[in-house]
């Protein structure tokens, strides 16, 4: 199984001028971040559970913290600055490739507030979002058949 960093330096591969994960500091929610540390989140959580939808497997192990703008993975959060000057190639499997590919290309145009709130409409994130304080663990298994339901529309027009 891959980790998230993997499948995050793929991410950041298909940017390399670093127009979607730059390092814009902006201030969302009373936070300051950087802009593309946010979108490169939102895009794993994004691929995770569409993932998780298609498939009824994760597609890394890391777990989603919830934070006050959405699902994090921790390591990614605290490591944005260093991951994202690294050009590392990643040892993916062609169909994971595929399905990645797929997902970058549906959420390029997103802005990072979209892609937010997006995730502020997640069953297990809305269930949370009242201790964002403490940063829990979100339990994304328990709602895979929501996600089955929600993200069915994607699915089949990435034709993944």
């Amino acid at each position: 199984m891959l980790s998230a960093k993997e499948v995050a330096q793929y991410f950041l591969s298909k940017d390399p001028q670093r127009k979607v994960f730059n390092k814009n500091v902006i201030e969302y929610n009373n936070r300051k971040s950087y802009e593309g540390n946010i979108r490169l989140n939102k895009y794993l959580f994004l691929a995770q559970v569409v993932y998780l939808a298609k498939y009824n497997k994760r597609l890394f192990e890391d777990d989603f913290l919830a934070y006050d703008n959405g699902p994090v993975v921790k390591d990614i959060v605290e490591n944005y600055g260093i991951i994202n000057n690294k050009n590392n190639e990643v040892d993916i499997l062609p169909n994971i490739k595929d399905f990645l590919d797929k997902i970058y290309l549906s959420l390029e145009n997103a802005t990072y507030e979209e892609l937010i709130e997006i995730t502020h409409e997640d069953p297990e994130w809305i269930r949370l979002s009242k201790d964002t304080y403490n940063a829990p663990v979100m339990k994304i298994e328990d709602n895979i058949e929501e996600y089955k339901k929600r993200y069915k529309g994607l699915i089949e027009a990435l034709k993944l």
